[in-house]
């Protein structure tokens, strides 16, 4: 089961950022760049701006992407 977990985050977090970037990048969005929600040490979230190379570092300890309108949980 870990393995497997492994091998799925190994295969989703590099398609994440690409589809990231490339939605940044037809958004107009500055390139290289990225609006996550980090997650706070309350429990909330708020919206930070980070390198696409931070991106996946984000998301494994627990930031998740905006929704479609560009909000928070």
């Amino acid at each position: 089961m870990r393995r497997m977990k492994r091998l799925l985050a190994t295969a989703l977090i590099p398609a994440v950022v690409f589809i990231a970037a490339g939605t940044a990048t037809a958004l107009g969005a500055s390139q290289g760049k990225q609006d996550v929600c980090h997650l706070t040490g309350t429990g909330g979230y708020h919206l930070i701006n980070v390198s696409v190379n931070a991106l996946p570092a984000h998301l494994r300890h627990g930031d998740v992407l905006p929704d479609e309108y560009g909000s928070c949980p």
